[in-house]
């Protein structure tokens, strides 16, 4: 048996070494810390006000993960979680089965908190005509939330603030972003090349491309909050669209619709449809009316650019376009100007994803049985609608009744100094600058 006396010299070693004063020290302050912000949040805030927690918010229970963490209460708990990026709660959840736990038992809680922190207070609400936004970049899930505002669970009353929720948020935000973005390059693009003297005007190609990036951003800056608008209208569309496909085909099912409905027909009910959306929020603000309508049309002009390079440009590719603003949403707009943009060599294994991805998007519509039954399966049934008859018809009408034709725009911006850039229509006047 060995004894003190007959350890080696070096079995100091084997014993635990003191902790260092300094990190000591740091221990102390940081529980102090945590002791005084528990005492001041309970001093502050009886009966969980501090989140706003109202009756329809569940319960919040503590969940110990045998840590220092359970030494604050739960609301401050959520209150921190608010303040994390969306991805970080996927590495909280798996840094412990009690942090996964404490997660998913205040997954509302967390993502109403989430909101409220990034919406300087509030929750989503309806928008009405008094409401303005400001279209800064901070301000964006202010606007992106209003406009899709959570579901509501199943009994109908009460909204499903989620993770799902907050993401699709996330997603939306991205893909306009991204699609401003490609689209702002190729307004640049051809604002270089619609005349040499706008390349002379730099001292050097390295100052140019500095511009040119510059440019670049502030045009995505302008158009980013115009695509919220532009994704608001066509997810609002294809919800309407699909509406009334299940009310015809129960119709149909129920004996009640002998013939399919013409493409005449349909189309009439389409126009329908949209006239009922550009009159309601957030479209009855002329001013986000007219730049939702300045938006959709650079998009489509340079979808027509892009695909037929020379005049006339929609002569064959208006199908594909209307299937694209129909169907496949931005998001596939976002990935073909990504594959004709490219970068490195992924341009041609870009290219060929998207031409798969856009004939799944085809072959999905054409095979739609419910659609088949409802309006017919000829040629002209399962043809997508001319571009013209998707928002701007609508437009033009509800801008005939505004008394807004002609029209003055104010989406213009200044994307280096002697350089102004124009988004607008036919029916703009008074344009200072390139029309993009």
């Amino acid at each position: 048996m060995l004894t003190s006396s007959s350890l080696p010299a070096d079995s100091a070693l084997l014993t635990p070494a003191p902790m260092p004063a300094s990190i000591e020290m740091r221990a102390r302050i940081f529980r102090a810390a945590l002791d005084r912000a528990k005492a001041a949040y309970l001093k502050r805030n009886q009966c969980c006000v501090a989140l706003g927690h109202s009756d329809d918010e569940p319960p919040l229970d503590r969940v110990s993960t045998s840590s220092c963490w359970d030494r604050l209460p739960v609301e401050l708990q959520i209150s921190i979680f608010g303040r994390c990026r969306l991805q970080d709660m996927g590495h909280l959840r798996l840094a412990s089965r009690a942090f996964a736990t404490l997660i998913d038992m205040h997954e509302q809680a967390i993502a109403r908190e989430y909101l409220r922190f990034r919406r300087h207070g509030s929750l989503p609400s309806p928008i009405d005509e008094a409401r303005t936004y400001t279209r800064e970049p901070e301000d964006d899930v202010i606007l992106l939330s209003d406009l899709f505002p959570p579901p509501k669970f199943e009994d109908g009353v009460k909204d499903a603030y989620t993770f799902r929720y907050l993401w699709s948020l996330r997603r939306r935000q991205e893909v306009c972003s991204k699609l401003a973005y490609y689209l702002a390059d190729r307004v640049l693009d051809r604002y270089l090349q619609s005349d040499p003297a706008h390349k002379s005007l730099f001292a050097s190609k390295r100052d140019m491309e500095a511009c040119h990036e510059l440019g670049i951003a502030r045009l995505q800056f302008k158009l980013t909050p115009l695509m919220f608008y532009t994704l608001f209208f066509l997810e609002t569309y294809a919800h309407a669209r699909l509406t009334l496909q299940s009310d015809l085909y129960a119709t149909y099912e129920a004996g009640r619709l002998p013939v399919p409905i013409q493409p005449v027909d349909r189309s009439l009910m389409f126009r329908k449809l949209q006239a009922e959306i550009v009159k309601t929020p957030p479209f009855t603000n002329t001013r986000t009316f007219l730049s939702t309508h300045h938006c959709i049309h650079l998009l489509v002009s340079y979808l027509r650019f892009t695909l037929s390079p020379e005049p006339p440009f929609h002569t064959s590719c208006d199908p594909w376009i209307s299937m694209l603003l129909t169907t496949s949403g931005l998001g596939r707009i976002g990935e073909f100007f990504a594959a004709e943009k490219g970068g490195g060599n992924n341009q041609r294994s870009m290219r060929k994803e998207f031409m798969r991805n856009m004939q799944a998007d085809w072959d999905a519509s054409r095979n739609d049985e419910k659609a088949l039954m409802v309006y017919g399966s000829g040629e002209e049934s399962t043809r997508p609608p001319p571009v013209r008859e998707i928002w701007f018809e609508a437009a033009r009408n509800e801008m005939r009744i505004r008394g807004v034709v002609p029209h003055q725009t104010e989406d213009w911006v200044v994307v280096w100094e002697g350089a102004r850039i124009s988004i607008g229509c036919q029916n703009c006047e008074g344009e200072d600058g390139w029309l993009a």
